[in-house]
């Protein structure tokens, strides 16, 4: 039950979530444009969309790009292209949905590092440095080993740094994420994951990177994939869970939501069967599939922190001001 108090923050606050996974021309995660509608809908005011991966080269990030800003650019009265936090503000005083652009990795770039500048002026924001398997800039969260940030790895982080783009964390190796928290200048973000300390999962985090985390200031968004959450259905609740943790651990500055919605989940599910060096779930005999909640179930996350006695300042740092202070201090 949404309570007239809960429903009136929501209302009156932002709302961000880290990342929706488009699908782009060639990949298909399961979730098509279309679905940018139900986050307007439910009242998110920013979530990011992801152009370029470890799976692919520069050349498909360049069309990639060009068919995303298309998109924001061709629906004016629904999506507004997030550059700065001003335009999220904008956003959520319009009724409208602020886009970020992030990517899923670097390998897609080689080690043209310049191109970067050119991605940052063309709307890039976010830069996620590796997806599940290792590449040339550390290791990954689903490798037997993690070598570590690479001295090639550090070059990435102070350029991205110097070009005022946010290091994002998520699907990075253990090694590779304390490395890289360690010489940070600016504070980083795991855009979208679970906690390990609630369901022992590679993709989640352990409490020494949270804690480092909070060290270095900046954010963790929590996924609403249910593989990472441990809940047959990606619910609430078991979401809150993971959140409460982070909070008792290291206190609210340091969370918020990454919630990696996907809506067609019969799409997905084929994509990662066809992917299990990255994703080993669906060997399983068991494996029922992924799912996942929808944008207009997430208040019943914020009613729930309300029903736990977290204070309102707390609350609002969670639905977007962890995110927002670490955009506003980076962009």
């Amino acid at each position: 039950m949404i309570s007239d108090t809960t429903q009136s923050f929501w209302n009156n606050n932002i709302i961000w979530d880290m990342l929706f996974p488009i699908d782009g021309p060639t990949e298909k995660y399961g979730c098509p444009p279309k679905y940018l509608q139900h986050y307007v809908d439910a009242g998110v005011s920013f979530t990011a969309i992801d152009f370029a991966g470890d799976g692919g080269n520069l050349d498909d990030a360049v069309k990639v790009i060009a068919s995303q800003r298309q998109l924001i650019q061709s629906q004016p009265h629904l999506l507004i292209h997030a550059l700065t936090i001003d335009d999220v503000t904008r956003a959520k005083i319009e009724g409208k949905l602020a886009i970020g652009m992030q990517t899923h990795g670097t390998a897609w770039f080689g080690k043209n590092i310049g191109v970067l500048e050119v991605f940052r002026e063309l709307g890039l924001r976010v830069v996620q440095l590796v997806f599940n398997t290792s590449n040339f800039v550390g290791g990954g969260c689903a490798d037997q080993a993690d070598g570590g940030l690479t001295t090639y790895g550090v070059h990435v982080v102070r350029e991205l740094e110097r070009l005022k783009m946010v290091v994002d964390l998520a699907h990075t190796g253990y090694r590779t994420t304390l490395e890289v928290m360690n010489m940070a200048e600016k504070p980083v973000i795991f855009s979208h994951i679970g906690i390990m300390a609630l369901h022992q999962h590679y993709r989640n985090l352990r409490d020494d990177q949270i804690l480092a985390l909070a060290k270095n200031g900046g954010v963790i968004g929590l996924s609403g994939n249910n593989a990472y959450i441990g809940d047959e259905y990606g619910a609430m609740s078991a979401i809150f869970k993971h959140l409460d943790h982070v909070v008792q651990l290291v206190g609210p500055d340091h969370v918020g939501f990454g919630f990696d919605f996907v809506f067609e989940t019969d799409v997905l599910n084929k994509w990662a069967e066809a992917a299990t060096r990255e994703f080993p779930a669906p060997k399983d005999p068991n494996w029922k599939g992924y799912r996942f909640q929808r944008p207009k179930d997430v208040i019943n996350l914020v009613q729930l922190m309300f029903d736990h006695g977290y204070p309102e300042e707390a609350v609002k740092k969670i639905v977007s001001g962890n995110f927002m202070r670490v955009c506003k201090e980076i962009w």
